[in-house]
């Protein structure tokens, strides 16, 4: 399974990375929505893992703008919080298309449950 994966804490993006090669998915990476839709582009991905809080475009951005056009790329929609609860933004991000939600952390087998790799 490829994933693209989008998240603007370089830390986080990394640990994502790691946990999804470790289970045995090959991975692209973008800091940002706008990068993460030129690689969607370029590479046919089965599943997308976004963040929901980043600066200028959001994760809500992104599962409204890809499921126009990828109603069948499987959607995780992952956030900390910030100063909204995780709860509520993920919330929304379901009710936008996301077909699973975690709140951060996680550890690889939720992730592994989300992406219904298992």
């Amino acid at each position: 399974m490829q994933v693209c994966v989008i998240d603007d804490d370089p830390l986080m993006l990394k640990h994502l990375e790691e946990m999804l090669t470790g289970l045995g998915c090959q991975v692209v990476s973008a800091p940002d929505v706008n990068t993460a839709l030129k690689q969607m582009a370029l590479h046919h991905c089965d599943a997308a893992v976004v963040d929901i809080l980043m600066p200028d475009r959001d994760g809500l951005n992104f599962i409204l703008e890809v499921r126009r056009t990828r109603p069948d790329l499987r959607i995780v929609a992952i956030s900390g919080g910030g100063r909204l609860s995780a709860g509520s933004l993920l919330s929304m991000a379901k009710g936008l298309g996301a077909d699973a939600t975690l709140v951060k952390p996680f550890s690889s087998s939720e992730l592994e449950f989300a992406l219904a790799l298992t």
